[in-house]
């Protein structure tokens, strides 16, 4: 006897043995108990979730010799004709091959006859979103008004491309993507009834890799059988597939949290040598931190993660939860881009690197600074506003509510503070765009242009609202409004000194008395875009 492929093999052949479809087992189950059948059902779901299978069960209970009921008998003559694919009064239509609609009528002509041996006609139609619109709407008329005969039985993997006419007179079920622990469970029956030995990281390989199907499933498990000669090894079943086994993920992510730049590339070179589907690694580094997210927020949660190794749960503690999410994302819009990189490991290699660089740096600022940086700030706003003090006067003691008003803030001293401000580049660059408004209570008031406003996220408030408290040593609170920034704001200070020096050193040039006899002799001339201040020691 010829080897059946496991997916064939363990094909369902009744409603109890189907896996993670019960909305769908539950609803038909009930209707054919009560003798409730519709003309038309739809199947839709992805690839190898059990359309077909259904389909063709659903055919067994409307034509089992035992009665019409919800469990065939699978022992009968016309049960088993149609496990064969040979009973009489079932067909089965690939729309993908027979799209037109010559085809399509060729067969709605036989709807008319009566069964031969049987209860009902039954026509599975696959990937029937494949007929054309001349097909559809043959095959319209003949599902309004079919003879009490005939079941039609549609399945599709795009229910969207199915005309809204057909879909109203059919009876829609969606099935599920199977989770990873349902793949589990169903590929260790399957592989312990076919006497093969497997490891636990096998199995949790596997299922993953299924990607919602049972049907890839079982394909993937009779390629690891052939791979690994009838025993399943994780290692093994890393390599068939092109991925790393989750220590390497752990040790990327580790690398990556914890900044060991050096360790990470070695890493990754090692990595380019294995041949390594990087689409499939990225999934397992975006899996390891959604089960990391979880574990943050809900600790409690860890029992029903099925997570492949305990070895996550220190990786969780080390980030807050927005870093994580920020991790996630990054890794998200890295996987789509990665075809669009000149290598695909270099798409990979870039979006860890992009991590890295763009967790926030923890850095503090002493006590002494803060309060260094504060009196200098109003030091000098005191000085400005009090040209001539009263000596005789003695010095005001500061109160307590005195030292935390935030009067002493202008322009001119937002300046100054922002330059004591400690950010990464982008945040500070960004900031800079930021015109001082007014401050009231603990609130302080910032303008901003729209292009800038609009790429402000939480996580650049949040530095900045921090770092600002740091550099005052108050609690305040920041608030944006959008607008036209004034001259006053540190970035147009910045343009403002910039140019005022470069005036001053294109003057200096042109009135000195050597550069003045050069150009004279010469009969040369200043070319005033290779002007530049020296650079401040």
């Amino acid at each position: 006897m010829s080897y059946q492929v496991l997916a064939r093999k363990w094909r369902p052949n009744s409603f109890a043995e189907v896996v993670g479809q019960e909305h769908v087992v539950k609803a038909l189950s009930n209707a054919l108990d009560s003798n409730k059948i519709h003309q038309a059902y739809l199947f839709s779901g992805t690839r190898g979730v059990g359309k077909t299978t259904l389909g063709r069960i659903l055919t067994k209970c409307l034509n089992c010799e035992k009665g019409l009921k919800s469990s065939p008998c699978n022992k009968c003559q016309a049960c088993e004709s149609i496990n064969e694919g040979r009973f009489i009064d079932f067909q089965e239509v690939d729309a993908a091959s027979r799209r037109g609609v010559e085809e399509t009528q060729q067969l709605l002509e036989t709807v008319m006859h009566m069964p031969g041996s049987s209860r009902y006609k039954v026509y599975l139609i696959d990937e029937v979103h494949m007929l054309s619109k001349h097909s559809f709407n043959a095959l319209l008329k003949t599902l309004e008004e079919p003879p009490p005969h005939v079941v039609f039985i549609l399945a599709t993997t795009e229910p969207e491309k199915v005309p809204a006419t057909v879909l109203s007179r059919c009876l829609q079920f969606h099935l599920k993507n199977l989770t990873p622990s349902q793949l589990s469970e169903r590929l260790e029956e399957v592989l312990s009834e076919e006497n093969v030995k497997y490891d636990a990281e096998s199995i949790n390989q596997i299922s993953r890799a299924g990607r919602g199907s049972l049907r890839d499933c079982l394909t993937i498990a009779d390629q690891a059988i052939a791979f690994c000669n009838g025993k399943l090894i994780g290692s093994d079943i890393s390599e068939m597939l092109g991925t790393l086994p989750y220590d390497h993920v752990y040790e990327l992510i580790d690398c990556v949290i914890n900044e060991k730049a050096t360790k990470l590339v070695e890493s990754l070179k090692a990595i380019s040598s294995l041949s390594v589907d990087y689409q499939r690694l990225m999934d397992l580094i975006l899996e390891t931190l959604q089960h990391m997210a979880i574990i943050k927020i809900s600790p409690e949660s860890i029992s029903d993660l099925n997570l492949p190794s305990e070895e996550v749960i220190p990786l969780s503690e080390s980030l807050k939860p927005e870093e994580i999410q920020l991790l996630y994302q990054i890794g998200l819009i890295a996987k789509r881009d990665m075809d669009l990189a000149p290598n695909v490991g270099d798409g990979f290699e870039m979006a860890l690197l992009r991590m890295m660089s763009f967790l926030p740096e923890e850095k503090d600022i002493s006590k002494s600074k803060k309060k260094v940086v504060k009196e200098e700030v109003r030091s000098e706003q005191e000085v400005s506003s009090k040209p001539v003090p009263k000596p005789a006067e003695p010095p005001k003691k500061v109160t307590e509510e005195e030292d935390h008003s935030l009067s002493f803030l202008d322009h001119k001293t937002w300046n100054k503070i922002f330059k004591s401000l400690t950010l990464d580049s982008g945040t500070k660059q960004l900031i800079s765009h930021c015109s001082f408004l007014k401050a009231e209570d603990s609130v302080i008031y910032f303008s901003m242009p729209k292009d800038k406003l609009e790429i402000l996220t939480g996580s650049h408030r949040e530095k900045f609202e921090d770092s600002l408290n740091q550099a005052l040593d108050l609690e305040c609170h920041i608030f944006f409004e959008e607008g036209e920034v004034n001259g006053s704001s540190p970035n147009k200070t910045k343009e403002k000194q910039k140019t005022k020096e470069l005036l001053k050193a294109s003057e200096a040039i042109k009135n000195d008395p050597s550069v003045k006899n050069i150009l004279d002799t010469l009969g040369g001339t200043i070319v005033e875009s290779s002007i530049a201040p020296k650079e401040s020691q």
